[in-house]
């Protein structure tokens, strides 16, 4: 399924203000090549979590979505 199918560009969004968009080449608010996992089960969810927060270091960032 191409991005486009999943993803709003910013005309679909509605948004004329935003500059989601103008910072990021391309004039588009996402990237190509990351890696998705669901994590359906929460012990699953929780023990790559606790790895990944493991594993940053000074300066990293860390975000959480729902």
């Amino acid at each position: 399924m191409a991005l486009t199918e999943w993803l709003l560009s910013a005309n679909e969004r509605g948004n004329p203000d935003t500059r989601l968009d103008s910072r990021h080449p391309g004039n588009e608010a996402w990237s190509e090549g990351n890696e998705v996992r669901p994590l359906v089960h929460g012990a699953t969810y929780f023990a790559e979590l606790f790895d990944r927060i493991e594993t940053t270091g000074q300066g990293d960032l860390i975000l959480f979505t729902d």
